[in-house]
């Protein structure tokens, strides 16, 4: 009965993942922070926030927020194919753990949903 119990958990926080927006995602990250490091309150984070260089975060702190995603998303977060300068700001940490998903959602919020790029061959 248990087991049951976790399988639907499971489903329904990967069923969260599809829905799960660049503010959300953001808000995701920003509360793990608050909670997990002394962070004062007035301090925002935004999509640009570089999260190690800046020293917001260390390797080890890295590497537990990537386990908290990876646990509220229900996705892997593949660190191997992604080139640290892109996972250390917080716009392309958001990338890897939603995908392309996470891409259209920031088009729509922004207005730019309709891009159309130079080689898009019109």
């Amino acid at each position: 009965m248990e087991q049951t119990g976790k399988i639907h958990e499971i489903t329904q926080t990967r069923e969260q993942t599809k829905q799960m927006t660049h503010d959300q995602f953001l808000e995701l990250l920003t509360n793990w922070i608050r909670s997990n490091k002394q962070m004062p309150e007035n301090m925002r984070i935004s999509a640009d926030t570089e999260l190690l260089g800046s020293g917001l975060l260390d390797s080890f702190d890295f590497l537990d927020l990537i386990v908290h995603i990876e646990n509220k998303t229900g996705r892997k977060i593949d660190l191997a194919v992604a080139d640290p300068s892109e996972f250390s700001v917080v716009r392309g940490l958001c990338s890897l753990a939603l995908g392309s998903a996470w891409q259209r959602s920031e088009q729509r919020e922004s207005g730019h949903g309709n891009i159309v790029t130079a080689s898009a061959g019109v």
